[in-house]
């Protein structure tokens, strides 16, 4: 092929690929949920409780994201079983990375 075919077939391909955006259907609006996700407990080792929504686990440190500032809690200064007991007796999936099924 020589370059003005080249760059005929390129034109030829951008145009279907412009075609096709144009073509497509926008996504579905969804209505926002109005309802949160029911908080996660945190049982501590000295038994107070803090009630989180948006939280992570990285390594050995649970990070709180919440909207004035975010925390850091050593995995150690909580109590682990109350914590999965407390979220499991609320209906709440409360796991560790790394944790295997069944225990």
């Amino acid at each position: 092929m020589n370059q003005q075919s080249l760059d005929e077939q390129r034109m030829r391909e951008q145009g279907d690929q412009d075609a096709y955006a144009r073509s497509a259907p926008p996504p579905p609006h969804q209505e926002e949920r109005t309802e949160a996700a029911p908080a996660t407990v945190l049982v501590f080792r000295d038994q107070h409780q803090q009630q989180v929504q948006n939280y992570a686990i990285v390594g050995q440190t649970l990070w709180i994201f919440a909207p004035q500032r975010t925390q850091k809690i050593p995995l150690s200064d909580l109590d682990l079983p109350a914590t999965t007991k407390a979220n499991d007796d609320r209906g709440v999936d409360f796991r560790l990375p790394g944790a295997h099924e069944g225990q």
